[in-house]
């Protein structure tokens, strides 16, 4: 299977959907996480969603809103599975440089919460 080539426009709407993915599932992770008390370890996997999502969305351009729309699925592990398969069609070049430490951070957050 081949990666499909994407436009420097579509890229860009790539990778502000991955930061969506993942602030939208940090979020519902710190929710649940706070139902669970101080001791969850969900906690930690919540900040590192927000990290990962914070470098997603430095990454993509001011006219782009990398939090809105909200996502229909509600599971964080779907909303990370899915941006992990979108973070594999995004082109290695110049414009996307940076977003190695994004692809990264998903796998680990991947591992980390058991997937």
């Amino acid at each position: 299977m081949t990666t499909p080539t994407l436009s420097p426009h579509d890229t860009q709407e790539t990778i502000a959907a991955i930061a969506r993915l993942l602030h939208h599932a940090a979020d519902r992770t710190a929710r649940q996480a706070a139902t669970e008390g101080p001791r969850s370890e969900l906690h930690v996997l919540g900040l590192g969603m927000h990290i990962a999502a914070a470098e997603a969305a430095l990454l993509v351009p001011a006219d782009l809103d990398p939090y809105w729309p909200q996502p229909t699925q509600a599971d964080p592990l779907e909303l990370l599975r899915i941006a992990q398969r979108l973070a594999r069609t995004v082109p290695v070049n110049d414009e996307t440089a940076g977003f190695s430490r994004v692809v990264v951070s998903l796998t680990d957050l991947l591992r980390e919460a058991g997937s």
